[in-house]
């Protein structure tokens, strides 16, 4: 009966909150920092539409691999799929591990790594060989942490892990969202973030009315383990050409740009209709940007956008 309860009060805490987030029909969708002119992508406009079969119901995340394809993952299997969007078709599977809950996939020159959402990272090897080598490395983060978005920063050679859940394993960031380093050489995370993301400054940036606050702190107090539903990141991407880094939530459905300081750049609202449930995001070296939705009870699909300078 508690548990009943429970769910009926956090459904009714999300309806505040999608409500209030309906009332403001003439609301703006794209904010932008002074120094930032414009944000590079028809973002309501993608070029093209790839709709994937049902063994990528649930992807969950995206890499660039070649000039017509992308590696991908979904939250169930230890595989990884290279998906051709010249053919529209998955044409090569990599089983490295059992089955799990894979969140993140980077390929870095011939070795691709894999983030499960207890923190740990598989490297994976020999793609092109028969026999896949993979290696799991345990890092301090867990399941608490939520580990969703993983992306590869070439200036330091390292990995970006963003973290859905719990910034930290105390109440030291409470109120951010974190994106922590994981250095390839030295095969070992950063013990603090590299990049914070402060949920307070996203509210201001966006307007939030009191109504939108307060259904966003009643949420959280409602199920602490959800936590702050104004922003949970899904995946994380640097571009190729402006050094920024794009972080996609598909809870809250935005896009917050940071430039390498981490100061936000701009947050893009992404609307439903596009994003059912964006959990990837990836570039080629010409600035091209793919964004994956999970199917949630409809066809899963990736977005290609060309980059506007």
């Amino acid at each position: 009966m508690t548990k009943i309860f429970h769910t009926l009060i956090c459904l009714v805490a999300l309806v505040f909150f999608l409500e209030a987030c309906a009332q403001k029909k003439d609301q703006k969708m794209i904010y932008l920092s002074e120094d930032y002119e414009k944000f590079p992508y028809d973002i309501y406009e993608p070029d093209k539409k790839y709709e994937l079969k049902d063994h990528l119901r649930e992807i969950s995340a995206l890499s660039y691999f070649t000039e017509h394809s992308l590696l991908c993952v979904n939250d169930e299997k230890g595989i990884i799929y290279k998906f051709n969007h010249k053919k529209k078709e998955v044409t090569k599977k990599y089983e490295f591990d059992k089955s799990g809950d894979y969140e993140g996939v980077e390929m870095v020159d011939s070795l691709v790594y894999v983030l499960r959402s207890d923190g740990r990272i598989f490297k994976v090897d020999h793609l092109k060989d028969k026999n896949i080598h993979s290696v799991k490395r345990t890092t301090h983060l867990n399941a608490g942490n939520d580990t969703e978005g993983l992306g590869y920063d070439p200036s330091t050679n390292s990995l970006l892990v963003a973290c859905k859940g719990s910034p930290a394993h105390s109440n030291k960031y409470r109120g951010k969202r974190a994106i922590y380093e994981f250095s390839i050489d030295k095969n070992e995370l950063s013990k603090e973030p590299k990049y914070l993301i402060d949920q307070d400054q996203i509210r201001k940036i966006l307007e939030f009315d009191a109504y939108s606050r307060f259904s966003v702190r009643l949420m959280e107090n409602i199920n602490p383990s959800q936590g702050d539903i104004t922003f949970q990141p899904s995946a994380v991407a640097v571009h190729p050409i402006t050094k920024n880094l794009y972080v996609v939530g598909s809870v809250g459905k935005l896009l917050v740009v940071l430039n390498p300081k981490g100061d936000i750049q701009a947050i893009v609202k992404l609307k439903r209709k596009i994003f059912r449930q964006p959990e990837g995001i990836c570039f080629t070296p010409d600035g091209t940007m793919f964004i994956s939705n999970e199917g949630k009870g409809s066809k899963a699909n990736i977005l290609k956008y060309s980059f506007k300078q």
